[in-house]
């Protein structure tokens, strides 16, 4: 025992002890080093010759089939020149008769320049005598039937032919087993010299392994260290040293129940940066960094050390206040917040402007537990953003019910999807011209089950967010164009159908080949296909866009502006697309009889379509003196209530029969 007085004895290594250990881990790294090299080098050996060994005798079996294959497909094929009528027939059965001798001649050739095995080299010259015997006979009987002389065909065939062609099918089929049986042995052996090498690496990394204990007991003092380390990274973010998600939703609980104990309140600020993309994108991410980098420091040298600020990822923080007396204190750190933020930033030679939206939750007030609060301060700065961004927004009951309804109908919506609720309706085109019905827009209608059939409205927005858009569009592709074929199939073969796509539909890296597939499985014609795109798709990627039409326009499929007039391309970007329709939007429309300028508007895009030579249909054509005034402007097609509202298929085709003479004509 150390006695009263005495001082504490630290335990130190002699140099003796050091050399030793040192010693020690340079005999373990070289032995390792050796067994690594040796061992390694020779698994690697045998590895390589198993594979070759596998992949030489793998072909040899592909080789010895092929030509079975071959020859019995000559076989049938002299079968089919005799029962063949057609003198061109004959000839085409002649030239892949010619072809697979070639072929079976290659693959003979192939196989002779692998390893083979006596029996096989021998099986393989008794096959070439066969075969020189078999090749005339063949040759003769395809000829008499090639000069249409079927009888003497047919009795050479059976008489000789086929005896001598079955006794080269024996000879290939006893190579077909040899060359198994040889590929099994070559495989085995291989696997166990495969063996042999991995049992001595074994053996030796066992050795080393030894070795490696001894000195792995004094190493494992130095891992604490790392495991502190290690523990650190796990807990902080790694770009500003920041406490991560992980460590806040602690250090929130922990401060959630020291509030609720002494009666305090904790206020959380979920803080985003406004616009921070546009940073990325203008500067580089190296720059996005910096400010990241930046906005840290700021938030940490602006609030109290008892404060917390962490960072969850992206341009989102958070910064939590504790033990706060009154809401007015955490308002102030909020408006504290903001100034340090917003205040100008140097990064990369330039000054740089962000703001930021910060939404609040405060507790007790708003919740009680770490994962509450944190949701909820989300929840307002979303409301915060939707607002205008640069400011902040205190959380209230009602946000939290908008979320909840909104969560709930996108819950439904999947279900819906999942459920089939989801059904195509049609709306018809009517050529003013024909009085005939030329093409049906599919509509997707949700009826949901306890509110009935839903306002496309009221949903679609949350389909093109969720990306559910893209699984609903082509469900709604496929059944349109198989409804569309059945029309056909009933007579209507003028008919087409037209699908909307959103944007998300539109920039899918696959759309163009699964339309192709949907039209060569649905057996619907490619000109029995429109598809139509607003102006502002178009413009999110010119060139690419225009290359994406074309090869729509390649395919035989036709392709529509929807809703022209309303979006933001310019004339002079409309004679790139490879268009085929311009759709006026019924904004134009539904004052036509009265307004003289959107009369005018919609004269002018009728003579600028006829210019370019695209086909226009106007869209929310309601009542007859709307229909009158498009008559007077030169409209041909129409489409809108006053025609027919979205229907199921099956009642579609109940008029796409109807001549609408009487209905549309002139004194409608």
């Amino acid at each position: 025992m150390r006695e009263p007085g005495e001082p504490t004895r630290r335990f130190v290594l002699s140099p003796a002890w050091k050399l030793g250990l040192v010693a020690g881990f340079v005999t373990q790294l070289l032995l390792i080093l050796f067994v690594t090299f040796i061992g390694l080098a020779a698994m690697n050996t045998s590895e390589q010759r198993l594979m070759t060994i596998t992949q030489q005798h793998l072909h040899k079996l592909q080789l010895s089939k092929a030509m079975v294959f071959l020859a019995r497909e000559r076989t049938l094929n002299l079968f089919k020149a005799l029962h063949a009528e057609d003198m061109f027939e004959r000839d085409a059965l002649y030239l892949e008769f010619t072809q697979m001798a070639n072929r079976f001649v290659t693959a003979r050739s192939e196989l002779l320049t692998l390893p083979l095995t006596p029996q096989e080299r021998r099986l393989l010259d008794e096959q070439r005598e066969l075969t020189r015997h078999a090749v005339p006979i063949q040759e003769e009987v395809m000829q008499l039937a090639r000069d249409e002389k079927l009888a003497a065909a047919r009795k050479l065939l059976m008489a000789e032919a086929i005896p001598a062609q079955n006794a080269v099918l024996d000879v290939l089929s006893r190579l077909d087993e040899a060359a198994r049986g040889s590929t099994q042995e070559a495989i085995a052996s291989a696997e166990q010299a495969y063996a042999a090498a991995r049992f001595w690496m074994y053996s030796l990394c066992g050795a080393a392994l030894l070795i490696g204990i001894v000195v792995a007991a004094i190493v494992i003092a130095y891992t604490n260290r790392a495991g502190r380390e290690r523990e650190h990274m796990a807990t902080h973010d790694a770009l500003t040293g920041l406490p991560n998600r992980l460590l806040l939703m602690g250090r929130l609980e922990q401060a959630v129940a020291r509030a609720l104990r002494h009666k305090f309140l904790v206020g959380v600020m979920f803080i985003d940066l406004d616009r921070f993309k546009l940073v990325n994108d203008t500067l580089g991410h190296a720059a996005g960094d910096e400010l990241i980098r930046q906005v840290a420091e700021r938030l940490s040298g602006t609030v109290r050390s008892e404060d917390i600020v962490a960072r969850l990822g992206g341009d989102e923080f958070v910064v939590v206040v504790t033990d706060a007396d009154k809401v007015g204190q955490i308002i102030h750190v909020v408006d504290k917040v903001t100034e340090a933020v917003t205040r100008t930033y140097q990064i990369a030679g330039r000054e740089i402007f962000v703001t930021c939206s910060i939404g609040i939750s405060l507790c007790p007030n708003d919740g009680t537990t770490a994962n509450d609060l944190l949701q909820h301060a989300d929840t307002a700065m979303y409301h915060a953003k939707e607002s205008g961004r640069n400011r902040y927004q205190m959380f209230d009951a009602e946000m939290n019910a908008r979320v909840a309804q909104r969560l709930h109908l996108e819950t439904d919506l999947r279900q819906g999807i999942a459920r089939g609720e989801f059904q195509p309706y049609y709306q018809p085109q009517i050529n003013l011209e024909t009085q005939r019905i030329h093409v049906v827009e599919a509509l997707m209608r949700w009826h949901h089950p306890t509110r009935g059939t839903m306002e496309p409205g009221s949903y679609l927005d949350l389909l093109e967010e969720t990306g559910t858009i893209v699984e609903l569009g082509r469900r709604l592709l496929l059944e349109a164009c198989t409804q569309c074929a059945q029309w056909h199939a009933e007579g209507h073969t003028e008919l087409a159908v037209a699908i909307n796509l959103s944007g998300k539909e539109f920039w899918q890296a696959d759309l163009v080949e699964f339309v192709e597939q949907a039209l060569v499985q649905t057996k619907l014609p490619a000109q029995g296909l429109h598809l139509e795109l607003t102006e502002t798709i178009l413009m999110q990627d010119i060139d690419q866009a225009v290359a994406k039409i074309q090869q729509f326009k390649q395919m035989g499929v036709r392709v529509a502006v929807d809703d022209f007039g309303t979006g933001y391309s310019s004339l002079a970007h409309l004679k790139h697309f490879p268009v085929d329709t311009l759709k006026i939007d019924r904004f134009f429309i539904k004052d036509i009889q009265n307004q003289p300028i959107d009369a005018a508007i919609t004269r002018a895009i009728i003579s600028l379509s006829e210019s370019l030579g695209l086909d226009t249909v106007v869209e929310g054509v309601e009542d007859p003196q709307q229909l009158e005034a498009l008559r007077k402007l030169g409209c041909r097609v129409v489409q809108g209530y006053l025609i027919g509202r979205p229907l199921p298929g099956k009642d579609i085709g109940a008029i796409l029969g109807q001549d609408w003479t009487h209905t549309l004509g002139p004194d409608h």
